[in-house]
C-alpha cells in the first residue's frame, strides 16, 4: 500500500472476510458481459469497473451472522463463495494471481510436470503411500532420499507452531501402515548443492536471491535455521529465466517464488509459490520487490 501511494492509482485493502457481516455486495450485469456495481465495507468503497489491478493475499473466512442454523451455515458460506467470489473472479483486470490459477499451481505434482515441460530440471521424485513401491523406486536412486511436505499447512499442537520440514528418511525404518495413511512425497536427497536460490517473479521481472547456509540443517532446509544463512543477490542464467518464464505462462500466473538449487550440474528445481513470502529477502538484501508488485498492479497489464 505504501508503495502504491507512489503511482497515480487509488488503492484499497480489502479484506473480503468481512462479507457479509460487515460488507454488502451490489453487483448487475452489464453490456457486453462484464458486472457494474460496489463492494462496501469498514470505510472502503470499491467500484467493480474500476478495478484495473488485484493483488490476491491471503484471504480470511467468511464472517456470517451468528445464531444460523448448521444447515443454513453450510448453504450461506456456500452461496457467498459462490455470490461474492463469482464477481470477483469475473473481474477483467491483472491479477497477482487469480485464484483459479493459484489453486491449480498448489498442486506440487503438476508443477514438477510444469517445470519440467518448461525446461527447467528437477529432483527426481516419486509421489506414493505404497511402501513396497518406495522401496522399489529407492533402489534407483543410488543415495539419500528425503520426504518433503507437498502442502503449506502449519499446524499449532500445545501452543506450538509445528512445520513438516525436508526430512532425511530411511524406508528400513518406516512402517508401511504409516505410509498408507495419505501421499508422499518422496525425492532424491541432492547431496553436491553449491547453494540455493530464491527467484520472486513478478510480472517477468526476477528477483533473485543466493541463499547460503552456514549449518548442516540450514544447508538441509534453509527454514531450519535462519540464524546461519547469509543472502546475496543473484542473477539466475538466461535458460533459469527463460525456464521461469514459461512456466508462468503455462500455469498462467503473474506471480511466483520459485525455490532453485545450484550445483556443478547446473541448476534444479524445487517448487514454484504462487504466494510466496518475499519480504525478508526485501528487507535482507535491499531488492525493490514491493515496488516492483506496485508497479505491475498500477500499471494493469504485464
Amino acid at each position: 500500500m505504501a508503495e502504491l501511494r507512489h503511482h497515480p492509482v487509488e488503492a484499497v485493502l480489502l479484506d473480503i472476510g468481512e462479507f457479509p457481516s460487515r460488507q454488502s455486495l451490489a453487483a448487475a450485469t452489464t453490456c457486453p458481459g462484464a458486472w457494474s456495481g460496489r463492494i462496501r465495507g469498514t470505510g472502503v468503497e470499491v467500484t467493480l469497473s474500476q478495478i484495473r489491478g488485484a493483488y490476491y493475499r491471503r484471504p480470511t473466512r467468511f464472517s456470517l451472522p451468528e445464531g444460523l442454523s448448521a444447515a443454513d451455515t453450510v448453504l450461506a458460506e456456500y452461496e457467498t463463495r459462490l455470490g461474492l467470489g463469482g464477481v470477483l473472479l469475473s473481474l477483467d483486470c491483472l491479477w497477482l494471481c487469480h485464484p483459479h490459477a493459484v489453486a491449480r499451481a498448489e498442486y506440487k505434482p503438476l508443477q514438477l510436470k510444469a517445470l519440467r515441460e518448461a525446461g527447467l530440471a528437477v529432483p527426481r521424485t516419486l509421489i506414493t503411500n505404497d511402501h513396497a513401491a518406495a522401496v522399489e523406486w529407492a533402489a534407483t536412486i543410488d543415495g539419500p532420499i528425503v520426504c518433503k511436505q507437498m502442502s503449506p499447512v502449519a499446524l499449532e499442537q500445545d501452543g506450538q507452531l509445528r512445520i513438516t520440514y525436508t526430512t532425511p528418511i530411511d524406508l528400513g525404518d518406516v512402517d508401511p501402515e504409516t505410509l498408507a495413511t495419505t501421499a508422499h512425497c518422496l525425492q532424491e536427497q541432492i547431496t553436491d548443492k553449491l547453494f540455493e536460490v530464491r527467484v520472486t517473479m513478478v510480472g517477468r521481472t526476477a528477483y533473485g536471491v543466493a541463499i547460503h547456509a552456514g549449518s548442516e540443517a540450514g544447508r538441509l532446509d534453509w527454514r531450519r535455521d535462519y540464524a546461519s544463512i547469509h543472502y546475496e543477490p543473484f542473477d539466475p542464467p538466461p535458460p533459469v529465466l527463460a525456464g521461469m518464464r514459461a512456466y508462468l505462462d503455462a500455469m498462467d500466473l503473474n506471480y511466483g517464488c520459485f525455490d532453485l538449487v545450484a550445483t556443478p550440474r547446473g541448476f534444479l528445481a524445487y517448487e514454484c509459490n504462487p504466494a510466496g513470502q518475499y519480504l525478508w529477502l526485501e528487507h535482507a538484501t535491499g531488492l525493490p520487490i514491493s515496488a516492483g508488485i506496485a508497479a505491475l498492479l498500477a500499471k494493469g497489464t504485464i
